[in-house]
């Protein structure tokens, strides 16, 4: 094995073990998050309220348009200026 294939392998390594390891971590704790995870009726009327709030601000939002003086600046500075050659 030669060194530039080693370094590769130990790269690939190095960032997939740690994330395959969170994933799992991540995984077993969502099935005892689950489990454990029960709501009161009124704890269920207040995320339903909360949801409800919550989609009708999005909703006014987005049926809002911007003036055009208020659209974000990268917009417009997307395009890179050419350079002028001598």
């Amino acid at each position: 094995m030669k060194r530039r294939e080693f370094a590769k392998r130990a790269l690939t390594a190095a960032l997939v073990v740690p994330a395959a390891l969170n994933s799992a971590a991540q995984e077993k704790d969502a099935a005892k998050g689950a489990a454990n995870l029960k709501l009161t009726p009124a704890q269920e009327e207040a995320v339903q309220k909360a949801t409800a709030r919550r989609d009708t601000q999005l909703a006014a939002l987005r049926s809002r348009v911007l003036p055009y003086d208020l659209e974000p600046a990268f917009v417009f500075a997307a395009k890179a200026r050419e350079r002028k050659t001598k």
